[in-house]
């Protein structure tokens, strides 16, 4: 019924799409701190928006494979490509950010539990690993 393709864009869809509302919430449960320094400003706002913009983008492809579709197509598709390229790694990047300011002395106050895992993952990596990261996961999004 189903090619081992489909089966795998559909489950890969599914994390992506699990991982991005994780972020989503992540974001949230910094900014609902109030007393939490890191709970105003642009990462903030920005990065819910973005989580929120992946998030439809992942749901869109469980049902329909629209990377497939939109990359094939000649201007728009490779303006499609880069921009979810560049949406992608401005997630991780401020995900990247918001993990290493928790950890700073001076931001005590924002711990937040049920989010170590992603705090200690994301704390330890540097730029170029969120470039890695990026350009591995388009790669998986856009060819499966």
């Amino acid at each position: 019924m189903f090619s081992i393709w489909t089966i795998l864009r559909i489950i890969f869809s599914l994390i992506f799409t699990l991982c991005c509302i994780y972020f989503t919430q992540f974001i949230s449960a910094i900014e609902a701190k109030k007393k939490c320094p890191l709970s105003e400003g642009w990462r903030i706002t920005n990065g819910k928006v973005l989580g929120s913009l992946l998030m439809i983008i992942g749901i869109v492809n469980i049902f329909v494979p629209a990377n497939k579709f939109l990359s094939t197509l000649p201007i728009i598709g490779s303006s499609y490509v880069v921009l979810f390229i560049l949406i992608l790694f401005s997630e991780l990047f401020i995900i990247n950010r918001l993990s290493i300011n928790i950890n700073d002395s001076n931001n005590s106050k924002c711990k937040i539990k049920g989010y170590d895992f992603l705090i200690d993952y994301f704390s330890k990596k540097t730029f170029n690993e969120c470039i890695y990261i990026t350009l591995v996961i388009s790669i998986l999004f856009f060819y499966l």
